[in-house]
Formats: structure tokens, sequence, C-alpha cells
């Protein structure tokens, strides 16, 4: 099977995770990190929270900072990411650990919530993981990924990224836009997404809606729905 992504994040050097680091921690993408923030936040009060390729650990922060009540976990395939994580949550209650969601040792119906921002489309085997999530979600809970999509109006696309790179220093106008296209270059059509999601115990309970992140309209946030028995 052709990779589609997977394979360079487990091999990530920590070079390249702190790269990484780096390029979250600048307007807009911060901004976009913490509209993700708050609107989990407002979905759940307390509990367990899973951010699936947390990366650096820098959504949890920012969950963290709006609802402290939150349990935090994060799962990330990358060694290196979950290496700057602990180092950038050291002050946090966390579990961080590394692993696919493909298959995890949480226990079945443990979270209350279950997030992830800009990685489903990298999954090698999408409906096998969300197999995954629809086990260890609880029931009458959702999971909430926030993900580019590659259908978009492109000429929205281009006015609001235009927008954006203004609030950027030049190296990151410079490579930013580079990051963004080959986002959605990769990312999934929304017929694709359903055609993934129906193929799992999620295809009764679904919903997509497009949203703007940071001003850009390239994303949309899916919500799944865990039935109870």
């Amino acid at each position: 099977m052709k990779t589609r992504g997977e394979r360079y994040f487990v091999k990530l050097a920590r070079f390249g995770a702190s790269l990484y680091d780096k390029f979250l921690d600048a307007e807009p993408i911060r901004s976009r990190l913490e509209e993700i923030a708050s609107d989990l936040v407002s979905k759940t009060v307390k509990g367990p929270l899973l951010d699936i390729g947390t990366g650096p650990g820098r959504l949890l922060a920012e969950i963290h900072l709006r609802n402290p009540e939150i349990e935090l976990f994060g799962l990330d395939i990358s060694d290196a990411m979950i290496e700057l994580a602990r180092n950038n949550l050291q002050n946090i209650p966390v579990n961080l650990q590394v692993g696919s969601i493909r298959q995890t040792n949480y226990d079945s119906d443990f979270f209350s919530v279950i997030t992830c921002s800009g990685s489903f489309y990298l999954w090698d085997y999408p409906e096998e993981s969300l197999e995954e999530i629809y086990r260890i979600l609880k029931a009458g809970r959702s999971a909430y990924l926030f993900e580019a999509y590659r259908d978009i109006n492109k000429e929205e696309f281009q006015i609001a990224l235009k927008n954006n790179l203004r609030q950027l220093n030049w190296i990151r106008r410079l490579f930013g836009p580079l990051a963004v296209r080959e986002s959605v270059k990769k990312s999934y059509r929304i017929e694709e997404i359903i055609s993934i999601i129906e193929k799992t115990s999620f295809a009764d309970n679904y919903f997509i809606e497009k949203i703007k992140l940071s001003g850009i309209p390239m994303w949309v946030r899916i919500s799944l729905k865990k039935m109870p028995l």
C-alpha cells in the first residue's frame, strides 16, 4: 500500500519536529489552534480528551488554558514529536503516548472527546483508524476532526491566504503558502471523506461542516457521534 505520510513522521528527526513547532508558534497558525481549542472546550466540561497527531502538544496547551478540568491525552506516531510535547507540556498534567490511532491500548468507551487537527488525511488506514476511535469513544459522545479539504473555492481561498500572509515575517511568507497549498493538494475531497466514513461504524451519525479557521476557508469540521446501544 502506498503510504499517505505516516512513515515520514515515524522517522521524523528532532530537528524537523523543532522546525514544525516553531512554524506553529506564529500567527495566524496559533490563532487556528486557539479557535479549535475554544470549539472543543465548548463541547465538554470535564472528562478525558484525546488529541490524535498531537505533534508538539500546542492544541492540548490551549485546551488546558481554557479548561484545566479536562483530562488531556495526546497520541502521535513520532517519537520526536512526543518528546517535544513532553517538554512543552511539562507543567500540565497530560498522558502522552507514541503510537498510531489504527490500534491503541486505550480502554473501550474511555474518552469523552476525541479530536485531531490536520492529520486525518495522512492516515494510511483511515477506515480502521475511525473504527478504533469508535471503540475508545464513550457512547453518546463525539469525535471532532478539523481537516483541510481539496475541493475549496480557490478564489476565496487565495484572497484569505493573502490577507493572512501579511501577519507573517518574510520567511513564513515565503514558505507558508507552499505548506498550506501542499496540505490542500494532499487532502481529501469532501465526497472522499464521506466515502471513508460510510464504511465505518459512524456511517449513520456524522456531520461535515465547512468552516473558516484563522479566516481561511479551507477547513471542515467532521463530527462523528457514537450512539448508545
